[in-house]
């Protein structure tokens, strides 16, 4: 049986999570190293013993799937701190995410299930349980029953299941040799006696290379912020390992992966035949130049009856997020004829080809305030003086989506705003560096953060793959990078250094914002 959608699809279920994107990278990087060993029976079958070593999921087979040769693919990725072989009530932290992988799509997407979404399920016994919370399912009937939960939730066949243990992020991050991430914020708790206890972190903002222990550490961090932000942040996290793991690297030695993982990772049993392994590693081949593509769900706060906070998904949000799934948007195309040069988004006129007589004008873009921001030139060059003498030129934007917006020293080791620092780039050599964080202030949920980033690495790989898409503005000509149709980074190139906009981790910038903040960058001494 193929295809996606069973018969009849629901709108609601009838029977997450502080690392929600940790099995997500687990399993890109195996499976991209899997796909290098297709060309050999042999190989492929000491990947399949790789992947037994970590156990079988019980009671998969009732409610996955079998895809046919190149049909696309959809796996469900849990990641816990359950031990193979130990009691359902020892596992911790459960989280759940959909990959779908589709040579013939935009884009590989991933949707992150909320923890705490509202369901009424039905277990294996026949009993009813409800109103819930979508992760009580993996406690009662484990990986089987959250399977069937979420395929009848959004109407989406699962393929294949896997279990990742969260021991096993760390160690396979280590493996390839650390991920450089793009830290948006400050993210700093020490637990001190009389206080509530919980994992400490110390990360500054700003491009950086992250190993094992700060990795996890990032993307494990659940305070101070919401879910939705939590998986946006590990979605980004794992947009960065998708990007700078090299399969070629494992060439000589497939197996170094999957020998450290497999043992953390249990698996459906049809993942353990060669067959169906190599559909899928097939699959994650040819769909490896595509970009990953966040799907993001939009419920609701609701307080429940028994006092519980639930997360409530509507009937037509459900159907939205499942459009989006299976049929992702594709990034915009370059344009066919530049436009006219937006000065700043005020209103000049282009550098293009003379308009010809009679011929409708161009419309100037729109102006920044139009957009929301605020010029905050005069305040942008006394923050940018603090960071003292650097290397290289410094910029600052004019713009900012919030008069209040730019992050300043907190006391005590909370500070870092604005940051000077250095990054070792991947040839071993250190390169100097600049942060300037900004609270667009304009969410209800905390933690969104725009970034402004300056370095010397010129070629760092966050800005591999630019889209086909460019503007120019004000003269600056800019590189920019979409999730879908909306803008996550905007990039401006110079001989000696790099600058780039970072959006929010829920992108919140609008892309004309978006643009409108690059355009404005202003050297320090020349504004």
């Amino acid at each position: 049986m193929t295809g996606d959608a069973p018969d009849g699809f629901p709108g609601r279920a009838r029977g997450g999570t502080w690392a929600r994107f940790l099995c997500a990278a687990v399993i890109v990087i195996v499976l991209t190293a899997a796909a290098t060993a297709t060309a050999g029976l042999l190989n492929v079958q000491k990947f399949v013993d790789d992947l037994k070593a970590g156990g079988t999921i019980r009671d998969a087979e009732d409610v996955i799937t079998r895809a046919d040769a190149g049909d696309p693919q959809t796996l469900l990725l849990i990641g816990s701190d359950h031990r193979y072989g130990a009691g359902r009530d020892d596992s911790r932290s459960d989280t759940m995410m959909l990959m779908r992988i589709d040579p013939d799509a935009a884009a590989t997407t991933v949707l992150s299930i909320p923890r705490d979404l509202k369901v009424t399920y039905t277990d294996r016994g026949g009993r009813v349980h409800g109103p819930a919370k979508i992760n009580e399912t993996y406690t009662i009937g484990g990986e089987a029953l959250t399977a069937s939960v979420i395929s009848g939730l959004l109407g989406i066949r699962i393929n294949h299941i896997a279990n990742v243990n969260f021991t096993g992020f760390r160690e396979v991050i280590d493996q390839i040799g650390c991920v450089y991430v793009d830290v948006d914020r400050r993210y700093y708790h020490v637990n001190t006696p009389g206080t509530e206890q919980w994992a400490e972190i110390n990360l500054m903002p700003g491009y950086q290379l992250m190993c094992g222990q700060r990795a996890l550490d990032y993307v494990r961090f659940r305070h101070f912020d919401s879910d939705f932000v939590r998986g946006a942040r590990q979605q980004d996290f794992l947009r960065q390992v998708r990007s700078q793991y090299d399969a070629a690297e494992f060439i000589q030695n497939p197996h170094e992966i999957t020998r450290v993982i497999g043992r953390r990772m249990q698996t459906d049993a049809d993942l353990h035949s060669v067959d169906a392994l190599l559909k899928l590693a097939q699959l994650v081949a040819f769909s490896a130049s595509k970009p990953i593509q966040q799907i993001a769900m939009r419920p609701y706060d609701e307080v429940g009856s028994d006092g519980a906070q639930y997360v409530v998904a509507t009937d037509d949000e459900l159907r939205r997020v499942r459009r989006a799934f299976l049929h992702p948007d594709p990034a915009p195309a370059a344009p066919r004829r530049a436009a006219a040069a937006r000065r700043g988004g005020a209103r000049g006129r282009g550098r293009g080809r003379r308009r010809r007589a009679g011929a409708p004008a161009v419309p100037a873009g729109p102006t920044p305030e139009s957009l929301g921001l605020v010029d905050m030139t005069q305040t942008g060059k006394e923050y940018a003086l603090q960071l003292g003498p650097m290397r290289f030129p410094v910029y600052y934007p004019r713009y900012l989506p919030n008069p209040t917006g730019y992050m300043t020293p907190n006391a005590g080791a909370e500070g870092g705003y604005p940051l000077k620092y250095r990054t070792k780039a991947q040839d071993g050599r250190m390169k100097q560096a600049y942060r300037f964080v900004v609270d667009v202030g304009r969410s209800n949920r905390a933690g969104n953060y725009m970034g402004v980033q300056g370095m010397t690495w010129t070629d760092p790989p966050i800005l591999t793959r630019p889209s086909a898409d460019h503007r120019t503005i004000n003269g600056k000509k800019l590189d920019l990078y979409y999730d879908g149709k909306q803008l996550r980074l905007v990039a401006w190139r110079q001989p000696r250094a790099v600058y780039w906009i970072s959006n929010t981790l829920e992108k919140q910038l609008s892309n004309d914002q978006m643009l409108a903040i690059a355009g404005s960058l202003t050297r320090l001494g020349r504004g």
